[in-house]
């Protein structure tokens, strides 16, 4: 609710309220010259209205109280349309109607009918749209009133503002490669992240948490042994978000696509209920921490709205520099030329990592259609790539333009996103 100590009150004379007082002074003006007492009386009366309309006015406004909310558990996301309730309550004094000038984000007016009863409110639906991700401020409002004469306006504005987090539009992806379980598509065996039953012992092989490792048994025969435990939690999975900054001008559809397969495939987890952590290669190497309940996924989500493509490291780096942080499996939204990254996907494959590649096709994005051999030079590197990423042992799917985030749903997108 935005209270009336948050807003102050501003008074303007109308149209018709300059009128009443410039014909209030020019009668008092002739009534001085021919001393007719009518004249007086008249004089008076006209200039008694607008302190009269001062006097209802400020009844009227001091009752004011305005305020913007969003319906119970509304989640926004970029391009979807949603709905914003405009309440507005006056006292009995404010008998007229009553305009509102609210920035929803842009500044957009509104008019509230006339209040019924000894205190009425009001309210109108209004309709939010935003085509981009965010944190937006809805604010601040303006409510302007007149006085029963329609002598003066009365503006109170209220300051306060309404904090809206736009999300980035998610895909679902029937078709993906991830399933809730143990095994995932990519990984050797079914290495899940250890339950809390101990099932018994076995030699150490490469790539064991050695801090499973059964030290009595180590000093006993003097072989290497970890205990096994039970398969029974679920993979915990990186998503890993590809935002160094390219060039000197970077596509905007291009990184809002590479945003919005980070989203989906998170969304795709915390439905498949698995553990997930979000991993970003922006300036500030933004991230969260393994979690697979409803608060963290939002904390996630929200991340992803305000991130931007201002990072330095490759991919690959910094992947290498969380090695031993990134739970059983990766999900890596690549968008950035890194010809390291499949030397860094062969490493986590040899630590038993399952390992996922979706590659933006950017050259679709960059490159008009029919741009002759320049296109398909650029389709080739992009293949190219492709293929050694897969040589490395990553499971690829490609997102291009135009088809998007949409395309991943698909059982097979291997060909999605060259330049035809």
């Amino acid at each position: 609710m935005l209270r009336r100590r948050d807003s102050r009150l501003s008074i303007r004379p109308t149209a018709r309220g300059w009128q009443a007082l410039v014909a209030g002074v020019a009668t008092l003006f002739v009534a001085r010259l021919i001393g007719t007492t009518q004249f007086h009386q008249l004089a008076y009366a006209l200039l008694a209205l607008p302190l009269a309309s001062l006097v209802f006015g400020l009844l009227g406004s001091r009752g004011l109280l305005y305020s913007r909310v969003l319906p119970a558990g509304t989640r926004i996301s970029a391009g979807d349309p949603s709905k914003v309730n405009l309440l507005l309550e006056r006292s009995r004094f404010a008998a007229t109607k009553a305009g509102v000038v609210d920035r929803l984000p842009e500044p957009r007016s509104f008019e509230f009918p006339r209040p019924r009863g000894r205190r009425a409110g009001s309210r109108i639906e209004a309709s939010l749209d935003f085509a981009r991700r965010g944190v937006y401020e809805l604010g601040p409002a303006e409510v302007s009133v007149a006085d029963p004469f329609g002598l003066l306006s009365f503006a109170r504005r209220f300051e306060q503002r309404t904090e809206v987090v736009v999300y980035p539009k998610t895909h679902d992806l029937r078709g993906f490669l991830l399933r809730g379980g143990n095994v995932d598509a990519g990984a050797r065996g079914s290495r899940g992240r250890r339950g809390e039953e101990f099932a018994g012992l076995r030699e150490y092989r490469r790539g064991d948490d050695r801090r499973h490792i059964h030290w009595k048994s180590v000093a006993r025969t003097g072989e290497l042994f970890v205990k096994e435990f039970s398969l029974q939690a679920p993979r915990r999975h990186t998503v890993v978000l590809d935002l160094r900054r390219e060039g000197l001008r970077t596509q905007e559809s291009e990184v809002e696509d590479a945003v919005s397969a980070a989203a989906s495939v998170l969304a795709h987890l915390a439905h498949e209920r698995l553990p997930v952590r979000l991993l970003c290669t922006d300036r500030v190497g933004a991230s969260t921490e393994f979690a697979a309940d409803e608060a963290s996924y939002w904390e996630a989500m929200r991340l992803l709205a305000t991130v931007r493509a201002d990072g330095g490291r490759p991919l690959g780096e910094a992947l290498l520099a969380e090695r031993g942080n990134l739970g059983e499996g990766v999900v890596l939204v690549s968008r950035t030329r890194d010809e390291e990254l499949p030397a860094c996907v062969r490493k986590l494959k040899e630590t038993g990592l399952s390992v996922i590649v979706v590659a933006l096709a950017t050259h679709t994005y960059r490159t008009p259609p029919g741009s002759g051999g320049a296109a398909q030079s650029r389709e080739a590197d992009f293949v190219r790539s492709i293929n050694r990423l897969e040589a490395a042992g990553a499971a690829v799917r490609v997102v291009g333009h135009p088809e998007g985030v949409g395309g991943l749903s698909s059982g097979n997108n291997r060909e999605v996103g060259a330049v035809r």
